[in-house]
């Protein structure tokens, strides 16, 4: 069995995949790019499993005529029942001490995230109850303006709204991670300001290398750096190299010396995007994970290895996570 060493911030396979087949595939074997026994195969200990929720005003993403909360409750309990038909293999994360309970069990660990805070609808309790349901790290938005804040596809200069605010005090407070990818620039520099926590861009990559919108410049990876946050490598390959369609391994190497060498190793973490990017991946799937780590070898020493695969992430949950 493969050490498990790996910890993935971001993935779309539930919400995206399995919740959408509607029975037709499962969390344990697909043909997508992730699955619990690849998952097992490639060394992972720690999956972020992201309730992407589509909104019927700006998405052909659902025909289900119900609002975002309904939808986040919908994959919620899809994500609930996966987890339990496979405890074989996976078990979720509460507490930072799940993981180490988890990983002495031979388990690998899921967290539930939410990728766009838009089922919030400017009712605060709602953090709460996403809290009670085990999310553990809200993406503040998407692609598209919430109660919450702006994106930075179509409103980079806005930046977080009162409710923004008010509902990242109540996440710091309860121990949900935020999470700036997708987020406009001025809401990236409100988390700075705001933020009482490290905060994580949980998969995206160095603009000064990738002009795409959705990557960071130098100065914020610094001031992430400096709140204790990490950036996720988004593995598509056109947050890698401008119009580019193939992920390589190099390519992503490329992006973790940069931000290391500009931020410190410290910053850089681990944020696939799997079943998010259609891309073609030299290293083919969540089990071709050992192949990114021996390209991080090539240019980092061992203890920075380990920092970037899995160390630096479970530092920034440490910080945040409810004893």
């Amino acid at each position: 069995m493969t050490d498990m060493r790996f910890v993935d911030l971001h993935c779309d396979t539930l919400a995206c995949e399995v919740y959408r087949s509607c029975g037709t595939k499962n969390l344990r074997d697909n043909d997508c790019h992730l699955d619990l026994t690849r998952l097992k195969k490639g060394g992972s200990l720690l999956q972020c499993f992201a309730l992407y929720i589509p909104t019927p005003a700006h998405d052909a993403f659902t025909k289900e005529e119900i609002g975002p909360w309904e939808y986040f409750e919908k994959t919620a309990a899809c994500y609930e029942a996966e987890l339990a038909k496979n405890t074989d293999l996976i078990a979720p994360v509460l507490c930072y001490a799940d993981i180490e309970k988890n990983r002495a069990a031979g388990k690998m660990s899921a967290m539930l995230t939410v990728e766009d805070g838009v089922p919030l609808e400017g009712r605060l309790e709602r953090v709460d109850e996403m809290f009670k349901k085990g999310v553990r790290l809200i993406t503040i938005t998407w692609n598209h303006e919430n109660s919450l804040g702006f994106p930075n596809k179509t409103a980079p200069e806005k930046g977080l709204k009162p409710f923004g605010i008010e509902a990242l005090a109540r996440m710091n407070e309860l121990g949900i991670i935020a999470d700036s990818s997708h987020l406009s620039d001025a809401g990236f520099w409100d988390l700075v300001k705001y933020s009482k926590k490290p905060f994580v861009a949980s998969h995206s990559n160095a603009k000064a290398l990738c002009g795409i919108y959705r990557n960071l410049t130098d100065e914020m990876l610094r001031a992430l750096a400096e709140k204790g946050g990490v950036t996720g490598l988004n593995f598509s390959a056109d947050f890698l190299v401008d119009d580019a369609n193939y992920t390589h391994v190099d390519d992503l190497v490329r992006h973790a010396r940069h931000i290391a060498d500009v931020a410190g190793v410290e910053t850089v973490a681990l944020g696939s995007d799997f079943d998010g990017i259609g891309c073609e991946l030299e290293f083919k799937d969540c089990a071709g994970m050992p192949m990114i780590e021996e390209g991080l070898n090539r240019v980092f020493t061992a203890r920075e290895v380990d920092l970037i695969t899995h160390g630096n992430a479970l530092r920034v949950m440490r910080d945040n996570f409810p004893d």
